[in-house]
């Protein structure tokens, strides 16, 4: 690890600073210039002392005469001090990877699971082993599935994801478990303009061989809605590329290596394919029935999407043009206009995508996952903290910045205060200076708090959502915490419902009421419930 010399001028020390804890009279300004000055010399990765690393991404590889050059060691050393830490105290290790997005805790996940494996592997042919090719092929599935090209970042995660890697006593791999923290189902049916949907249906469309095409009705990528092609974007960034066919075959491979057999595969095309058709079905109403309700207008979609789900095609268009509710206590059915249907259609899609990630990881847990392992190293990366601009900030990004907020409270608390007790037990706290910060524990006690803390309000008004509303919602919040520095309440939006907004610590988010009680619930609809139980994939 190198470290500035006297004789050095500052530019030069800062430029040699791997570890900014080396260096003297500590301050927001000089850790900056430090980086910035290790950024523009490629040197993109700096220690804060022995337990923490900073980043920044270059968004590029590094190359020298055509060829890749190594990443710094780093990142390596990290992955490898928690590696040999756990085996020599056998004690767990976590390694938590938190920014903005775009910031690359994907790819430092990545590197610090490779560098992981390359350690604990054992012999080949033996369990280790076999897990050091399953482990990659299953991030390469779970990111087909849960990654999406966004404005910032042309692999962005949008889910939270915690990988549990567990060890034998003599520190060797033996299995890998996987957890999902809230996936942006929303983005099925709707995207930020110049974003993409999730990268698997770009890799069905792109490389389904014309067999597949025929037998799952897939026309040109510019026929789906779901695929959100009208965008002032270009198409090459926007829409299917060049190696999207590419990573299809990679992926049949990956699906392959962690057990899933060709039927599964073919269902799992089969259910992608029923989604994509069911954002393409339009509703409209019939006066010549008796019931004044929405009716599928392209009745050939309907029989594709029916075919493919194993359900009856008047079944499939009566769940989508009706919803069951519950009304002074008792259930009635509510006749939806196509407006409703429509929403409806996505809702359901959303379900099916939603439902099949979720058996993904399932699988892979009950393929890869060890009951009697004895340690672990636990790697949690969460998408960055969101804002958005081209929509109302919804509940989906309000989760997200709850739990990065939760995520910087600790490590702030690891940073700063974890070894105070300690120094103060060796009677030693006098010699060491106190550190100022900004602690976030005021805005993670206004989300969280129990009672009154902004979630806590929330739950109770979804449990009596018959009788509240998002305008009741942030009353409640306003009443509580109206007085509160990290919150404030706005004005109503467009679509006239009211706003809040969060201080978070990395900056002010203004939220919408729009579908913050029914988005809370997060209940499966008891009709579509009832509608998939009668369903049947055929593959």
């Amino acid at each position: 690890m190198s470290r500035p010399s006297a004789g050095m001028s500052l530019h030069q020390r800062l430029e040699a600073a791997s570890d900014i804890s080396g260096l003297s009279c500590i301050s927001e300004d000089l850790i900056v210039s430090c980086l910035r000055k290790r950024f523009m010399s490629e040197s993109v990765y700096t220690n804060i002392g022995t337990n923490s690393l900073v980043t920044v991404n270059r968004h590029k590889l590094s190359r020298h005469n055509g060829k890749q050059v190594s990443i710094s060691t780093s990142y390596f050393q990290l992955a490898n001090n928690a590696y040999y830490h756990m085996k020599r105290t056998a004690q767990d290790q976590s390694i938590l990877i938190g920014g903005e997005t775009g910031s690359g805790k994907s790819e430092n996940r990545r590197l610090a699971i490779k560098t992981i494996l390359e350690l604990s592997v054992s012999n080949p042919g033996k369990k280790g082993s076999k897990l050091a090719t399953q482990l990659p092929a299953a991030e390469f599935v779970i990111e087909s599935f849960g990654n999406a090209r966004t404005l910032f970042n042309p692999n962005a995660s949008r889910f939270g994801k915690y990988t549990e890697l567990q060890f034998t006593d003599r520190g060797c791999l033996s299995g890998v478990k996987t957890l999902d923290y809230y996936l942006e189902r929303n983005r099925v049916s709707s995207m930020p303009s110049g974003e993409r949907n999730f990268h698997i249906f770009y890799y069905l469309v792109a490389g389904a061989t014309q067999e597949e095409r025929q037998h799952l009705h897939l026309l040109d990528k510019t026929q789906y809605r779901y695929l959100g092609q009208r965008s002032a974007i270009p198409a090459r960034q926007n829409g299917v590329q060049d190696d999207d066919a590419n990573c299809f075959e990679q992926l049949k491979v990956a699906l392959k290596t962690i057990g899933l057999s060709k039927r599964h595969v073919a269902q799992t095309c089969q259910l992608l394919a029923a989604i994509f058709h069911l954002g393409n079905l339009e509703f409209t109403v019939d006066h010549g029935r008796d019931v004044d309700a929405a009716v599928v207008r392209n009745t050939d979609v309907l029989g594709i999407v029916a075919e493919f789900l194993g359900v009856q095609a008047g079944a499939l268009e009566g769940v989508m043009s009706y919803k069951t509710k519950l009304v002074k206590k008792e259930l009635c059915t509510v006749f939806l206009d196509p407006d409703g249907a429509s929403d409806n259609r996505d809702d359901l899609a959303k379900t099916l995508y939603s439902l099949l990630f979720a058996w993904l990881n399932e699988h892979l847990n009950q393929r890869l996952c060890r009951e009697d392992f004895d340690t672990f190293i636990g790697l949690f990366d969460l998408p960055g903290p969101q804002n958005m601009t081209s929509r109302p900030n919804s509940p989906d990004q309000f989760c997200i910045n709850f739990a990065n907020e939760r995520l910087q409270h600790f490590v702030q608390k690891c940073i700063f205060e974890a070894h105070v007790d300690e120094y103060q037990n060796e009677g030693i706290s006098h010699f060491v200076p106190t550190v100022s910060y900004f602690d976030n524990s005021e805005c993670v006690r206004l989300l969280q708090n129990k009672p009154g803390g902004l979630i806590h309000i929330m739950d109770d008004q979804a449990r009596r959502s018959h009788k509240k509303t998002g305008h009741s919602m942030v009353e409640a919040f306003g009443k509580r915490w109206g007085n509160h520095s990290s919150f404030k309440v706005g004005v109503i939006d467009r679509s006239g419902f009211p706003t809040f907004t969060v201080n978070h610590f990395n900056g002010s988010v203004a939220y919408s009421a729009e579908g913050f009680l029914d988005r809370n619930l997060d209940a499966l609809n008891p009709d579509f419930v009832s509608f998939l139980r009668g369903g049947r994939l055929h593959g």
